[in-house]
């Protein structure tokens, strides 16, 4: 499989802060859900959303066959911290018919931006027997509304080992968003994916949101990559979904 440079500052800046990042953000979050299950006065919420998609995708990729997809999810709040469920239909050249998605995350307010870390775990459902289908991420969002109508989001992603015999992975993506109206908003986002043993690529995609009604949304985004070369899943696509919360 085709592979990236290995050697460039931005990797070497990655690796020296593996072990903070990792350690850091595992006990924010252990220590953020026990302090929410010691606290009755926090305030506990159950929702979720179904929808489908004209496919699915994840970090800029196609992951369905570039077929519809259906998905859904559920997530348990108590204050800050949440649990969350997700799972799609999905596909893979190992016999892959969904992946499923376990997120425990904290979300805390700091005045100048708000930071939301998670510790997810990833499997890809129905693989085939032998296949190291599943895995742990550890990831960071970074967010700021700089207008009422203009903000952005860093999103930095690391696993030190993802699936099938690829190793250590960085997922770096900023992303922008602009509100144009009360039920539309436009964003780009523009990732990095710096993969050990395996496809090194940037993805992008902009797209916009349309919310129908306080339950019912819809995305319309193009996506692609610059390794269109690699395979199908890194062409460019326009993918769409519609979701009902609940």
């Amino acid at each position: 499989m085709k592979t990236g440079p290995r050697c460039d500052s931005t990797f070497v800046f990655y690796r020296y802060t593996q072990r903070y990042f990792t350690n850091i953000g595992v006990m924010l979050l252990a220590g953020s859900a026990l302090a929410a299950a010691a606290s009755p006065a926090a305030a506990r919420e159950i929702d979720g959303r179904v929808g489908v998609a004209s496919q699915y995708l994840g970090k800029g990729l196609g992951k369905s066959d570039e077929e519809p997809a259906v998905f859904g999810a559920v997530r348990w709040t108590e204050g800050a911290t949440y649990a969350d469920v997700f799972m799609s239909e999905a596909t893979s050249s190992k016999g892959a018919t969904a992946e499923l998605i376990a997120t425990l995350g904290h979300e805390r307010d700091l005045g100048f931006a708000e930071v939301d870390l998670q510790i997810l775990y990833r499997e890809m459902i129905g693989e085939t027997a032998g296949i190291d289908s599943s895995y742990v991420e550890y990831q960071a969002d970074v967010s700021r509304a700089f207008t009422s109508r203009f903000s952005a989001r860093l999103r930095i992603n690391y696993a030190s080992n993802t699936y099938g015999a690829a190793r250590e992975a960085w997922w770096i993506e900023p992303q922008a968003t602009i509100k144009i109206s009360d039920a539309d908003k436009v964003s780009f986002a523009y990732g990095r994916r710096d993969l050990e043993g395996g496809t090194n690529y940037a993805a992008w995609n902009v797209g916009v949101k349309h919310r129908f009604s306080d339950a019912v949304s819809g995305d319309l985004r193009w996506y692609d990559t610059d390794a269109h070369d690699v395979g199908e899943r890194y062409e460019g696509r326009l993918a769409a979904s519609l979701a009902y919360a609940f």
